[in-house]
């Protein structure tokens, strides 16, 4: 296993060179291309695992926001974990990884966020330009902040500073942001999707039109599923959720009146009708101390497997649904 170089702080840098490992070790299981750029001259990395034109498709993505970056290292950790199964002719629930991925492929974007992580990580030396690095300057001393590395290490936004899990069109007019402009954390931006990487994300939710979506956060060890759906969507929306609890042990939670809006799983419920959950993993303060990485790791592992058996068990349930039709009319 080699997603353990970096136990203090996973970096873009050790995504770079462990995604280059996954494709010399994996390559006809693995592709991956770039989504965007970013204001500080970062790539928003994509990797498909499976059959990229199968039916059924998933997406898993992580460090939307800056802090959380320890989980670009658990997403990275799941993909590499997940292959070597397959390799082995392993199996999960007495099912071959083989048949877990017929007809269906895991997408995944480790760091959505790679300019934030890196302002978390490195303060202003992770900074590559200069336009930039004048930005969030400006914004710690509007925030009452000097340059001290202590501010830099609670940094949510991307280089522009904006919050890209507050940056979707998902209750984005109500969402009354308490900052109105740059900032470490909590500002919106001008309009939904206005920043590359959010926009990024969105074209290729529409594009790909998953079955699911993940968006793993810290931290709180709980599950956000819910936001203002109804019907055949509260209720996949709710089975999912309730199965990934089940593997995790987190706590479902279906509060809304007490989040902030405009995050990419509650767009992705109420713009697209995908069955989407939150995971905040981790407690405690963002950044989560490295030393919780074993309970994080022991919590997450068969998180793909699980949401991919969620898909299996509701194709079945069609295929018995359609066959109870063919039976009636038959009958009548």
């Amino acid at each position: 296993m080699f997603i353990n170089q970096n136990t203090v702080c996973y970096t873009y840098e050790n995504m770079i060179n462990d995604l280059k490992v996954l494709k010399r070790r994996y390559q006809e299981e693995i592709r991956y291309d770039t989504l965007t750029d970013t204001a500080d001259g970062r790539q928003v990395w994509h990797v498909v695992i499976g059959n990229a034109d199968a039916k059924r498709k998933i997406l898993v993505h992580g460090s939307i926001h800056g802090r959380e970056y320890i989980t670009s290292r658990l997403v990275m950790k799941q993909a590499e974990t997940f292959l070597k199964h397959k390799e082995n002719g392993e199996s999960y629930q007495q099912i071959k990884y083989d048949k877990l991925l017929e007809n269906a492929a895991v997408h995944v974007i480790p760091m959505v966020n790679p300019d934030g992580v890196s302002i978390s990580q490195m303060g202003i030396k992770g900074i590559r330009t200069e336009c930039v690095k004048r930005q969030v300057k400006e914004i710690a001393r509007i925030e009452g902040e000097s340059t001290e590395r202590q501010f830099f290490t609670r940094w949510k936004a991307n280089g522009n500073g904006v919050d890209l899990n507050r940056n979707f069109d998902a209750g984005w007019m109500q969402y009354q942001d308490p900052v109105g402009r740059p900032a470490s954390a909590f500002y919106k931006g001008t309009s939904p999707e206005c920043e590359r990487e959010s926009a990024a994300l969105a074209a290729l939710t529409r594009k790909e039109q998953f079955c699911r979506t993940i968006s793993y956060h810290t931290q709180g060890n709980v599950i956000y599923w819910y936001f203002r759906q109804k019907g055949k969507l509260y209720r996949d929306t709710l089975a999912f959720g309730r199965k990934i609890s089940e593997a995790t042990g987190y706590l479902l939670n279906e509060d809304d009146k007490n989040l902030d809006p405009a995050g990419y799983k509650d767009w992705a419920i109420c713009k697209l009708g995908i069955p989407s959950l939150t995971i905040e993993t981790g407690y405690g303060k963002s950044p989560v101390p490295p030393g919780q990485w074993n309970d994080i790791w022991k919590s997450n592992e068969y998180v793909w497997e699980e949401t991919l058996l969620s898909l299996a068990d509701e194709d079945l349930c069609q295929e018995n649904t359609n066959k109870v039709k063919i039976n009636t009319l038959k009958v009548l």
